[in-house]
């Protein structure tokens, strides 16, 4: 009667290793992969939409296949005046991301073109003068050229990022509280999303890395990292063109429970 129950035991052992070897075969831990096919632009024109950006990449998943159809453009970091970095991003039905940075070459003649017209656009406007640029060739006081600090400090002073007015600041305080008091009433077992602001205002031409604006994510159970790996942005901000956007943060853990939906406000001018 014993070995009879020894044996039931061994195959019941058994039987419950070999399910979950298979439940660990079975799960999707595995990002999607990101590729650039002969078809994409090899040269970044300002003027181009996510839609340009997007033309000839796609991605591709072990479990799920084509997944192209969720890529998106992330941001678009201008290294020099000859080249940008563009970063992509992808996910399949797990939730597992993956990202892909593309260099891309300028057209100096065309980045130009672009700035001009835009400091036109703005005199026309009456919204903004653009002062004069030039960088003395001596200093008049001493005699001497200045330093390479003076002059880059100089011209990052003709270009500063718009400051919030008192009314919106006041603005951006109310959306924080809201929002932030929004993710505290989450339910325990649900992933809580806060971001670093809620609302900001940016330059045209900037570019903007949104994973940044992330502050912390919480949840009962699972770790840092992988909630990381499940951020959910919806919403584009095109920073190209002036205008108020709107994205959405958000989190699914591993037990399928979603976060509060965290806003942030981008007022591109």
């Amino acid at each position: 009667m014993a070995k009879k129950w020894i044996v039931i035991m061994l195959v019941a052992c058994i039987g419950l290793g070999g399910g979950l070897v298979y439940i660990r075969q079975e799960s999707d831990s595995q990002a999607p992969e990101i590729k650039c096919t002969d078809q994409a632009e090899n040269e970044y024109d300002p003027s181009m939409s996510d839609t340009d950006l997007l033309k000839g990449m796609m991605a591709t998943d072990d479990k799920d296949g084509d997944v192209t159809s969720s890529l998106t453009v992330e941001s678009v970091y201008e290294v020099d005046d000859s080249n940008v970095v563009v970063t992509y991003v992808a996910k399949d039905s797990a939730n597992n991301i993956a990202k892909f940075k593309r260099d891309m070459q300028v057209n100096p003649d065309e980045m130009k073109k672009n700035t001009n017209s835009q400091k036109t656009s703005d005199n026309e406007d009456g919204t903004a003068q653009a002062e004069p640029t030039s960088v003395p060739v001596e200093d008049v006081e001493t005699g001497e050229a200045p330093s390479d600090a003076q002059t880059q400090t100089e011209e990052e002073n003709l270009t500063p990022t718009p400051e919030l007015t008192p009314a919106a600041s006041d603005e951006a305080a109310a959306a924080a509280k809201q929002q932030e008091s929004a993710a505290d009433a989450m339910p325990a077992q649900n992933p809580k999303v806060y971001l670093t602001d809620y609302y900001v205002k940016v330059p045209v031409g900037t570019s903007l890395n949104l994973l940044s604006y992330v502050k912390e994510i919480k949840d009962d159970k699972d770790d840092t990292y992988e909630l990381w790996r499940r951020v959910q942005i919806n919403g584009e901000v095109n920073t190209a063109a002036a205008g108020t956007y709107t994205c959405t943060f958000c989190v699914v853990d591993t037990d399928g429970n979603a976060s509060n939906n965290a806003e942030l406000t981008v007022v591109v001018e």
